[in-house]
């Protein structure tokens, strides 16, 4: 019986020691599972950790290279304050391209899906002018410091009658100009970067080589250098009683010089009137007198060569430079009422005149001379320019003596030379000697065997036969 407990004793004991090991284990291993947990959760933010250690080091650097060129972007893109100069910029490009703005409105952009520091800003210009001058406004966009682009445009090209009757094309242009505003958000702070100075400094390399990406790049626009406007009919018209030499190309070359010194001249006339004192307008004055009637001269003489035959550039001719010279010489002259043509003028008409005398040109020393013919009584009363006066008048004569005695008729049918008595020259059928009349205003003055002279009008000529 003591056995019998002895054994049972046992067995309880050891089942009881055998449950209390089980759940032992049991508590264990779930501590074994929450010790793994535990470790793969430290590992996984150990390489988190590791990760972000790694990439705050190339973020920092990324960092300080945009905020060494955030100037840079400051530059090339305005703020808020800015964008208002936008609008003078276009206006000033259309200025230097020639292009006439008929229409300018701002376009209707929405920046909220834009979650950034940067907001679309865009025009829509309407333009004129022809396809050069188109070229160079876009040319101006593309090398402005400023961002600019233009996602697209529009055109309808000029008519030919309309070149013909103007000189110049107009063709009707619809452009977009789009920028974007720099806005950085105001809730945004800086972050500290510990020895930031040093760091910068050895990422000098790469801030140089992103600010060098960043320049704009720009190629100069040559303008047009001969090429005809492709959306103008390519038939050139030309006057019927075309007789210049010079090519299409040359005479818009000329009247384009010719007009852009009027234009030159003309601003000196304003300068001339809005001069804050005498002396200012003094020499102001003087400088616009000589281009003017250096310009002038070189205009009459275009004009009376008939070197301009092109259509549109005698359009130009007449439009942008003989029509604004006769009314700048309107006002001017009626500044100058009483005083007549000025010092200089005459100078230069006497050059001119003396020029073509010894070309042996009389009708343009004629034409030089009518550009202030009717104006020289006004300065004959001045002791300094009346010898001037006096020069041109005498000038003048002596052309018109030269081309009246070239339309004289004479035919030479023989001499007679005979020693010891007078010479006889047989002239248009009649026997004529030293000191005999051909008419009124010629006698001939002396008989040699090649050549015969005549005093014309007071002035000696000679005739070779």
């Amino acid at each position: 019986m003591n056995e019998r407990r002895w054994w049972i004793t046992i067995i309880a004991g050891g089942t009881t020691c055998a449950l209390g090991l089980g759940a032992l284990l049991w508590w264990q291993r779930g501590k074994i599972e929450e010790g793994r947990a535990s470790i793969a959760a430290t590992k996984a933010s150990i390489e988190s950790s590791r990760k972000l250690i790694e990439g705050t080091s190339a973020l920092e650097r990324e960092v300080i290279v945009l905020r060494e060129l955030t100037e840079v972007m400051k530059g090339m893109l305005p703020d808020n304050d800015d964008i208002n100069n936008l609008v003078r910029t276009l206006q000033k490009f259309s200025e230097d391209s020639g292009v006439r703005i008929s229409g300018l409105k701002k376009k209707n952009i929405d920046n909220k899906r834009e979650k950034n520091d940067f907001d679309k800003v865009g025009y829509t210009l309407s333009l004129e002018g022809d396809a050069f001058q188109y070229l160079d406004f876009l040319d101006l966009i593309e090398s402005h410091s400023r961002f600019m682009r233009v996602p697209n445009f529009r055109m309808t090209a000029a008519q030919r009658n309309q070149l013909e009757k103007e000189g110049v094309p107009a063709h009707k242009v619809s452009i977009d100009v789009e920028t974007y505003v720099y806005e950085p958000k105001k809730d945004l702070k800086d972050v500290r970067i510990d020895g930031y100075e040093r760091k910068r400094d050895l990422l000098l390399g790469e801030i140089n080589r992103r600010r060098e990406g960043l320049a704009v790049s720009t190629y100069s626009y040559r303008g047009a250098r001969g090429r005809r406007d492709p959306w103008i009919d390519p038939r050139v018209p030309t006057r019927a009683d075309s007789t210049s030499l010079l090519t299409v190309q040359e005479q818009m070359d000329i009247v384009q010089k010719l007009a852009d010194r009027t234009q030159a001249v003309l601003a000196k006339w304003e300068l001339v009137k809005n001069a804050e004192n005498v002396i200012v307008e003094m020499m102001t004055r003087a400088e616009m007198e000589q281009d003017l009637a250096t310009l002038e001269e070189e205009v009459r003489k275009i004009v009376t060569e008939k070197q301009i035959a092109y259509v549109p550039s005698d359009r130009r001719l007449t439009n942008e430079v003989l029509r604004p010279l006769d009314e700048l010489r309107s006002q001017f002259s009626q500044s100058e009422i009483g005083k007549g043509p000025s010092e200089v003028q005459l100078r230069e008409i006497e050059a001119t005149m003396v020029q073509n005398q010894t070309l042996g040109d009389y009708k343009q020393m004629l034409d030089a001379f009518a550009v202030i013919d009717n104006r020289l009584t006004l300065a004959e009363n001045d002791p300094v320019r009346k010898p001037l006066v006096e020069r041109l008048r005498e000038l003048a004569y002596e052309a018109r003596t030269v081309m009246d005695f070239e339309k004289v008729k004479l035919e030479v049918g023989g001499i007679v030379l005979i020693e010891g008595a007078d010479p006889v020259a047989l002239i248009n059928g009649r026997s004529l000697g030293i000191g005999d009349l051909l008419n009124p205003e010629m006698v001939v003055r002396a008989i040699h065997k090649d050549e015969i002279e005549f005093i014309f009008r007071g002035v000696v000529f000679a005739r070779r036969f």
